[in-house]
C-alpha cells in the first residue's frame, strides 16, 4: 500500500505577491569598552570586548558583574563624552546610552566614533529605594496589662513611648529592647503620647482629661498634671523647634470640643480655642502663619477643619467640605528640608539656637 504524504503548506501571499524573505541580521562589530565611575573617573574594571549591539540592560548587568563592591544589583545610567573637536556651542557634550552603543553612539550624527575606538563609558549609579519584607519579629515588649492604645518613637529613635488601658505609659529602650521607665499618674486610659522635638520632654493625654509632662531620662513627672479639659484628651502637638527652641508650647485637643495651648514654663493654659461644635479629634502645629509665628490646624467631628493663628489664637480659616467626621490630619512638608536636631551620627545640638537653625 502506497504511503500518502501530506500536502505541502500553502505559501502566504500578500496582494498576490509571495512574502519577501526575511533579512538576515547585520553583523555587529566588536568594540572595546572601558567602564569608569562618574564621580572620580576611575575604572570600575578592566576594559572588555563586547558586541556593539549589547543593550543598555546588558551593559548594566555586565557592570554589576564586574563590580564586586555591591552585593545587590545597582541600576546605572550610561553616557559617553563627545570629543572637544566634535562639539558645537550650545549643543550637548555627551551621548546618553538608552538603547545600545551601536544605535546611540556609532550612529550619532557627529560621526565622532568608529568601531576601532576605545569607548570610555561613564557609569552613574541611580538612587534605589528598597523595601525589605518584615520576615520576623525582632522582640516582644511585654509589660502592659491592658491593650496598647498609642505609641510614638522618640526623635532619635532610641526610645519608644506607649500608652495603655492600664492607665500607664511606658518607655522602652530600643537598643536593648527592654523596659526603661513606667510613667504612672493618669487616672484613666492613656490615649495619646507625643515627644518634644528635642527629646527633652514627653507629653501624655488621658481619658481623665489631664495632660502630663515627663522627663524621659528619669521617668519622673515634670510638675503636676495640666488640668482644664472636661472630657478626655484626643491629641497632642508640640510647637515646632524653629519657632520656639527653648520652651516650646503644647497644644491638646479634647472630646469637649476645645483645644488648649499650654505654656511649659508657667504650666498654665495660655488660651483656649473654642470654635468647634463637636469633639476635636486631632491638632497639628505648623510653621508659617501671620509674621511666621506658626499655625494651628484642628479637625473635628463637626465635619470642619479650622486654622488658627498660634500666637493670638485668632481663627484664620474654616474648611467645611467634609461630609462626615474628620478624624485624621497631616501637614505637607514636600517643600521643606530640615536637618537636625539629630542626624544619623547621633550628634545632638549644643544649644537652643543651634537646634533652631535649619
Amino acid at each position: 500500500m502506497a504511503t500518502l504524504l501530506p500536502p505541502p503548506k500553502r505559501q502566504k501571499v500578500y496582494h498576490g505577491v509571495p512574502a519577501p524573505e526575511p533579512e538576515a541580521p547585520k553583523p555587529s562589530p566588536h568594540i572595546v569598552v572601558q567602564f569608569v565611575s562618574e564621580e572620580d573617573g576611575q575604572p570600575l574594571a578592566p576594559a572588555v570586548n563586547l558586541p556593539a549591539n549589547v543593550s543598555r540592560e546588558g551593559l548594566e548587568a555586565i557592570v554589576n558583574k564586574l563590580n564586586t563592591k555591591d552585593e545587590d544589583p545597582v541600576p546605572f545610567a550610561f553616557h559617553i563624552a563627545l570629543p572637544a573637536e566634535s562639539t558645537t556651542p550650545g549643543a550637548p557634550t555627551r551621548i546618553a546610552i538608552s538603547k545600545s552603543i551601536e544605535e546611540d553612539v556609532l550612529s550619532h550624527p557627529s560621526q565622532a566614533f568608529s568601531p576601532e575606538d576605545v569607548f570610555v563609558v561613564h557609569c552613574a549609579p541611580q538612587a534605589v529605594f528598597k523595601v525589605r519584607p518584615a520576615t520576623r519579629c525582632s522582640s516582644t515588649l511585654s509589660g502592659h496589662t491592658s491593650p496598647i492604645l498609642c505609641a510614638s518613637f522618640s526623635p532619635t529613635g532610641n526610645l519608644l513611648a506607649t500608652g495603655s488601658g492600664d492607665c500607664n505609659a511606658r518607655l522602652w529602650d530600643l537598643f536593648t529592647e527592654t523596659p526603661s521607665h513606667v510613667l504612672s499618674g493618669h487616672k484613666g486610659w492613656v490615649l495619646c503620647v507625643e515627644w518634644e522635638a528635642m527629646e527633652r520632654k514627653l507629653a501624655t493625654g488621658g481619658h481623665d482629661g489631664q495632660v502630663r509632662l515627663w522627663d524621659p531620662k528619669t521617668g519622673k513627672p515634670i510638675g503636676d498634671a495640666l488640668k482644664g479639659h472636661t472630657k478626655w484628651v484626643t491629641s497632642l502637638s508640640w510647637e515646632p523647634i524653629h519657632l520656639n527652641s527653648s520652651a516650646p508650647r503644647l497644644a491638646s485637643s479634647s472630646k469637649d470640643g476645645t483645644v488648649r495651648v499650654w505654656s511649659t514654663l508657667t504650666r498654665r493654659c495660655e488660651y483656649t480655642l473654642g470654635g468647634h461644635t463637636a469633639s476635636v479629634n486631632v491638632v497639628r502645629w505648623g510653621g508659617g502663619g501671620l509674621n511666621g509665628k506658626g499655625v494651628l490646624y484642628t479637625a473635628s467631628s463637626d465635619r470642619t477643619v479650622r486654622i488658627w493663628d498660634a500666637e493670638s489664637g485668632r481663627p484664620l480659616h474654616t474648611l467645611k467640605d467634609h461630609a462626615h467626621w474628620v478624624t485624621t490630619l497631616t501637614l505637607n512638608t514636600d517643600f521643606v528640608l530640615r536637618t537636625g536636631p539629630f542626624d544619623h551620627l547621633g550628634k545632638k545640638t549644643t544649644s537652643d539656637s543651634e537646634g533652631k537653625s535649619p
